[in-house]
């Protein structure tokens, strides 16, 4: 193993219980953790485990001795212990030979009460250098190959490799998984690699069940992967903030495999006046096709984000049979535990197979309540779909969300940009809202997530001046006695965009909000008095463009045609009574 530096000495070295080994590590790399790989411990205890227990109990007993390596806790692992101690109390030998050889000597090295004290970055089993050592295996086919030969297979293997990595990253700086589309993600899009926000993701859900509480959540993997934990997010997610980059390890950050400039390096080493001036020389003395085709390169390179290299695709093979798996004669000693497996499977296999497995139960599907009845029956024709979303006190603001083309666990992100919007504008929703700023804000600021009181929900119609501000959208409520539109305050509407952003949104059972799909070019309900009253000159125009549809509206409203009835029937009266004095 060949270090440049120090600083590149690995700081948590990984291996298995390779007594020489594990010497050598203590005197070569003094400064670094040496942990031992799990996977080969449970392969070890698992086949001294069908050698001493009894097939019946040998499950009980594998599944106790994972508790063990997996206790988070002195305390919890104390309890499994002495549980397993007493479950294998008649088994003295396959006790002794758990505690004597590797429970007393090494249970520091791979239990996670204390490998969750060390930064190794979720590497706790060899299996990545066993795949690697394998792929080799399997480039050099034989071990009657020359120097050459296996020099050739060494250097492919390294090339493909080095492929699969790039494709990897160019996946991250591309593209966003839909999964992470939130805005809670925003700052770690196309910063970070995809299984950073598959560890993050798996904390989120942990925040359901932990909180803000920081001794449930233990923040194992901000001190083993470098990530925010479950506590962390919690508290982001309340004060609605986005996950910011420099709470995330750099190593996630690494998404390339460029050499990184030494401290001993100058860098003027590093300087490229020359080349730079060479690229503008050739640039001129070729035609503009030439010239275009440069500059993509170039851009390629400079601007990754706006590069059109994909990852190369999966080669499918579709045609001829699959070809035989061929034997390499480069055999080697299997581990005792191998030859254990080995056998149990022979044995299972002379035995005759079920005939059919039991058939899973029938899972009750039972269809959602349609919200449609909620609405004005005139208006239910033009609703093309409606979607839940969770019922907790926060379901406006993950309508709102989802909406936006966010996720709903977005939701304290809306709460949040609602805030400030209402704190920068101060003045103009203070008269929107009849000097009840603070009740307003304070409805939008929580202290716990879970579960919300009624006085945290999303209010209409003050709310919905906010929204169609801030987002510059059109927003529809409907419900079954207040429908209305909310144009934005002081945006004017776009010339250049003919089809504006709509998000519509329902409130049923008098509790809960859903969001609501309607369909192209259907009525829209009548804007308040106070968007008329408050807009600004400009954005009076929004109600200009959308005549014709909230027209359409009072055809179809019979509050609107019972209002014009008597409007009309008043105008007559006033007419016959003005004709009457006349003559």
């Amino acid at each position: 193993m060949l270090f440049k530096s120090e600083s590149l000495i690995s700081k948590v070295i990984v291996t298995d219980r390779d007594l020489a080994m594990m010497n050598a590590i203590s005197v070569v790399f003094p400064t670094s953790i040496h942990l031992l790989c799990r996977f080969h411990i449970e392969k070890n205890v698992g086949a001294r485990c069908k050698q001493y227990v009894k097939k019946d109990r040998q499950e009980e007993v594998m599944d106790l001795w994972k508790k063990i390596v997996y206790s988070t806790s002195v305390e919890e692992y104390d309890h499994h212990l002495q549980q397993f101690e007493i479950l294998c109390a008649d088994i003295i030998l396959f006790v002794d030979y758990v505690k004597d050889s590797w429970l007393t000597p090494y249970k520091e090295r791979f239990v996670n009460v204390w490998t969750n004290r060390v930064m190794h970055l979720g590497n706790t089993t060899s299996n990545r250098v066993e795949s690697a050592h394998w792929r080799l295996k399997n480039m050099l086919q034989t071990s009657f190959g020359d120097l050459c030969k296996s020099w050739d297979a060494v250097n492919m293997m390294l090339k493909n490799q080095i492929c699969i990595i790039q494709s990897s990253f160019q996946k991250t700086i591309k593209d966003v998984e839909h999964g992470y589309n939130s805005q809670f993600f925003q700052n770690l899009h196309h910063c970070v690699s995809r299984k950073c926000m598959k560890l993050i993701d798996n904390q989120l859900e942990r925040v359901k069940i932990v909180g803000t509480n920081k001794t449930e959540c233990g923040c194992s993997i901000r001190t083993t992967h470098g990530l925010p934990c479950a506590c962390e997010l919690a508290k982001l997610q309340i004060n609605g903030n986005a996950i910011p980059l420099d709470s995330i390890h750099d190593f996630w950050k690494q998404l390339s495999i460029a050499h990184e400039l030494e401290d001993e390096e100058s860098l003027s080493d590093y300087d490229f006046s020359e080349e730079l001036e060479a690229m503008k020389a050739y640039m001129k003395t070729h035609d503009i096709i030439s010239q275009r085709i440069f500059k993509a390169k170039v851009r390629e390179v400079v601007f990754p984000h706006t590069t059109s290299i994909l990852a190369p695709p999966e080669k499918v093979r579709t045609k001829g049979a699959g070809k035989k798996k061929k034997e390499f004669d480069t055999p080697r000693d299997p581990s005792y535990w191998e030859y254990v497996d080995a056998s149990q499977e022979s044995a299972k296999a002379r035995q005759p197979s079920q005939s059919s497995q039991r058939s899973a139960r029938q899972q009750s599907q039972s269809s959602q309540h349609s919200f449609k009845t909620q609405f004005p029956t005139y208006i239910r024709p033009y609703i093309e779909d409606i979607v839940d979303v969770v019922a907790d006190g926060n379901c406006g603001f993950r309508a709102i969300a989802a909406l936006l083309g966010w996720t709903e666990e977005s939701w304290a992100l809306v709460r949040s940009q609602l805030d400030k919007e209402i704190g920068l504008h101060k003045d103009v929703y203070s008269n929107v809202f009849d000097d009840n700023v603070e009740s307003v804000r304070n409805s939008l600021k929580i202290s716990k997530l879970g579960a919300q009181g009624k006085d945290k929900w999303m209010s209409l119609p003050d709310l919905g001046y906010v929204i169609a501000t801030l987002y510059n959208v059109i927003l529809v409520s409907l419900s079954r006695n207040l429908n209305i539109t909310f144009f934005p305050l002081n945006k004017s509407p776009s010339k250049e965009t003919f089809v504006h952003s709509l998000l519509a949104i329902g409130f049923v059972n008098d509790n809960h909000w859903v969001q609501i799909k309607l369909k192209s070019d259907c009525p829209l309900p009548p804007t308040s008095q106070k968007w008329k009253d408050f807009c600004s000159d400009t954005t009076k125009s929004w109600e200009v463009a959308y005549a014709t549809r909230m027209k359409h509206w009072e055809r179809i409203d019979p509050s609107f045609i019972r209002s014009s009835c008597i409007s009309l029937n008043e105008d007559y009266n006033m007419l016959y009574i003005t004709v009457y004095g006349l003559l």
